[in-house]
């Protein structure tokens, strides 16, 4: 009995409302659902203004069918397993083949936000869950797998890292340990004229019109000291996010109560694109040129420092926050093949890239200087030049 086909159908007989397009760098997802609140959530997540950078054609295009459902599997069968368990983000699952040749990924997780994923072309897929206040969530993890395929298919280079365009256009990528600033660092780059490009995971992309930052679509996570720093904190003590916990919120909801691990840290806020426009004047676009890179190195210093990397020091640098492959997530879910990446290739784009793009490492104190100064910053390492460096 086929798996996918009687969820589609019923999906799509019930479904009145329009479809949501959800268009980021190389993706085009075209999602259909009966809730407006999937909607919403996605549309706050996804909000974007028009990037300056193009993509690379042809855009890989998806259709999603978002389906509340008590029991996916109750009297079907999702066929034999594999033996395979995939992850991404976190979120493992067992794989079935169903009868019709369906892949069919259901969810270890049977108590927070139970779920399984069904595709017949890793081109449409069915999610279905029990819980309408899950849809939303799961709706906006697989459109963000999708897109970091879409990405790392075309050699791109995936880190753990933020990227924001400056007011005058010019790009900013930054990587870092926890805690040095990156996401910090991205908003105050993309207030006052500039955007925000990505908070967490970040893309370099070799095109054929030269390297692309690319943003990995997530929530953006701020502490206490950056609410503090980015004068939000009364704005967030009236707010409730569409997406996220707000720990800042006074009365109901202020602490998350008995959030099992992993889960985000109760003293973060994590805010959609939409909320971190209206809230901090920022908005997000999805790529731009990644003109300067910059190494955050956390010093118990008094002022900053700046030091230009050569092509092998700026390599080494960059090397432990390069994610190939990454293992949160599954390699592959726009085909059937879920063959891990290979880490060679990406080591040899690194070495491209450094040789092509400035690299420099900023030693400071994010708790005294992550602030409206991080501007004048990137604008001092502009100013020593932008040729590209031997090795």
């Amino acid at each position: 009995m086929s798996f996918y086909a009687p969820l589609a159908g019923r999906a799509e007989r019930n479904i009145t409302l329009p479809p949501l397009t959800v268009e980021w760098y190389r993706v085009r997802l075209r999602v259909r659902t009966a809730d407006p609140y999937v909607h919403r959530y996605l549309a706050s997540q996804h909000h974007t203004v028009a990037p300056d950078a193009t993509a690379p054609e042809p855009l890989q295009v998806a259709d999603l069918w978002v389906l509340l459902e008590p029991d996916p599997l109750a009297g079907r069968n999702p066929g034999a397993p594999t033996g395979r368990r995939q992850a991404f983000t976190g979120e493992w699952y067992t794989e079935h083949r169903g009868a019709d040749g369906e892949t069919v990924l259901v969810s270890q997780d049977v108590t927070t936000h139970p779920h399984t994923l069904i595709t017949r072309d890793f081109r449409s897929w069915v999610l279905a869950a029990p819980r309408a206040e899950s849809l939303g969530l799961l709706a906006t993890r697989t459109v963000r797998e999708l897109v970091r395929e879409a990405a790392v298919a075309d050699g791109a280079l995936m880190f753990h890292g933020a990227a924001a365009q400056r007011p005058n256009g010019r790009g900013v990528f930054l990587v870092g340990d926890a805690g040095a600033g990156k996401t910090s660092s991205a908003v105050w780059l993309g207030r006052g004229g500039g955007r925000v490009v990505g908070t967490d995971r970040t893309f370099l992309a070799p095109t054929a019109a030269g390297w692309r930052a690319v943003g990995l679509p997530v929530s953006t996570r701020l502490g206490a000291g950056a609410v503090a720093a980015l004068g939000i904190l009364d704005a967030l003590r009236g707010h409730v996010p569409v997406r996220a916990i707000n720990p800042f919120r006074a009365g109901a909801g202020a602490t998350p109560a008995g959030r099992p691990d992993p889960g985000p840290p109760p003293e973060k806020v994590w805010l959609s694109n939409s909320e971190v426009n209206d809230l901090l004047g920022a908005p997000f676009t999805a790529v731009t040129h990644p003109d300067t890179l910059v190494v955050l190195e956390r010093a118990a210093a008094d002022e900053p420092t700046i030091a230009r990397l050569d092509a092998a020091d700026a390599a080494t640098a960059l090397l432990p926050y390069l994610l190939a492959p990454d293992p949160d997530y599954r390699s592959r879910w726009l085909a059937a093949d879920p063959a891990p990446e290979r880490a060679e290739p990406v080591r040899a784009a690194l070495a491209a890239l450094v040789r092509e793009r400035p690299v420099f490492r900023l030693r400071w104190n994010p708790a005294l200087h992550c602030d409206a100064r991080v501007h004048d910053l990137v604008a001092a390492m502009d100013a020593t030049g932008t040729a590209a460096v031997g090795a």
